[in-house]
């Protein structure tokens, strides 16, 4: 059974038109009652709402007539509350749900209606109401910038995602077709307008991120090469060395089954081996060693040495020297690639946080990335860039600043 409730609009003495911004004492233009939808737990409800009209005494206005606000109805043509739509979109946002599965929800436990299109509606009407640059400047950012590319699930192309590398928070997202030198300096510029002037920028190998950060924030930014990216690399080259190792025993009609599981277990870290990784390596070395297999497993941690011992980046490149003295990259193709990876100029920049201890080695993209690819999978991609931004300030003010929507 529906409830309906009549709420009269309050008449005010004195008048301001939003027009001329002209006080001036209340003269009744026209009125009428509306009915908007509201939320309750137990049965449906309607609200009859009075919509009253005032005459703009000013004859040189250009607006004759103005509607009074209507408390909890901010929209002129709103057919509901301001407290069920703010909990609808803030449903989207903390449960990280769907329109579809919202428009179920109001039915099944508001007693109310809204079709996936009206809650979509309302979810950017919310937005709408922010500008990017003005929650970015809440943010109160820390200086530490981190930037990766990642791809959308349901366009072509790459996006940027900016990210703060204390806080972990996501500062901003923004296709970037080809990733050019270009587009990239052009997005670093987006940046500072945003009022987001780091001191240090932490990213990937992409040759184009370097040359771009230093136009748009100065020579004097520090750059860090992530971690993370750089070991990538690494494993990638020691994969395949190990690969073409296994078919050469293949070929030879020798058993390489152990290899093959073993695997993953041999490029992961040491300190992240189990019991059963350590009786599986112990035998495995037996078997082969002297051979490859020890290569790489002495190669790897030589590197990661490199990083995590060294106490100066002078300390890192005799390190890193020393291994080239030693003749590593003569023994297979794939540790060639490994050391000429490494013997690159931006070895510099893979090292720089040894020289400036608040600069962290690897940043936070990929976890970002991956708290973002939650929300985007739930949806099944965003279709649109202002609905992928949309979504961001949305979740900005909510889960970031903790604020309830305007």
């Amino acid at each position: 059974m529906e409830k309906v409730t009549v709420i009269r609009c309050r008449i005010p003495k004195r008048v301001i038109c939003p027009a001329c911004h002209k006080r001036q004492p209340f003269k009744k233009k026209r009125g009428h009652f509306k009915t908007v939808k509201d939320m309750s737990l137990t049965r449906t409800r309607l609200l009859k709402v009075e919509v009253v009209y005032a005459r703009c005494l000013n004859k040189r206005c250009s607006v004759k007539s103005f509607r009074l606000p209507t408390p909890g109805i901010s929209l002129r043509y709103q057919k509901a509350t301001d407290r069920l739509i703010k909990e609808t979109v803030s449903s989207i946002v903390e449960d990280n749900s769907t329109c579809p599965r919202i428009s179920r929800r109001l039915n099944r436990s508001y007693n109310t209606t809204g079709s996936t299109a009206t809650v979509d509606r309302w979810k950017h009407e919310i937005a709408d109401r922010y500008d990017i640059k003005d929650i970015i400047s809440k943010l109160e950012f820390s200086g530490l910038l981190c930037i990766d590319e990642y791809k959308p699930s349901r366009h072509k192309g790459y996006d940027l995602i900016d990210s703060d590398g204390k806080t972990s928070r996501i500062l901003y997202i923004e296709p970037a077709e080809g990733l050019g030198r270009g587009i990239v300096k052009r997005h670093f510029e987006k940046l500072k307008e945003f009022g987001i002037r780091p001191w240090g920028v932490v990213f990937d190998m992409r040759a184009c991120f370097a040359g771009a950060v230093k136009k748009a924030f100065g020579e004097k930014i520090l750059i860090q090469h992530d971690y993370f990216h750089v070991m990538k690399i690494v494993h990638y080259h020691l994969n395949r060395a190990m690969a073409e190792y296994r078919r050469s025993l293949r070929e030879d009609g020798l058993y390489v089954q152990d290899l093959w599981d073993a695997k993953w277990i041999i490029l992961k870290n040491i300190e992240y081996w189990t019991s059963r990784d350590h009786n599986i390596m112990e035998h495995l070395l037996a078997r082969y060693k002297g051979t490859l297999i020890e290569d790489v497993l002495i190669l790897k941690q030589r590197i990661r040495d490199i990083f995590l011992d060294s106490e100066s980046s002078k300390e890192a490149y005799a390190s890193r020297d020393l291994l080239m003295e030693e003749g590593w990259h003569l023994k297979n193709r794939y540790f060639n690639n490994i050391m000429t990876f490494l013997s690159k100029p931006y070895f510099k920049y893979m090292v720089t946080f040894l020289d400036h201890p608040g600069l962290p080695k690897s940043g936070n993209s990929e976890n970002v990335i991956r708290v973002w690819r939650q929300m985007e999978k739930v949806r099944y991609g965003f279709k649109t860039h202002k609905g992928k931004l949309d979504h961001l300030k949305l979740h900005q003010i909510k889960r970031y600043l903790g604020e309830e929507f305007k």
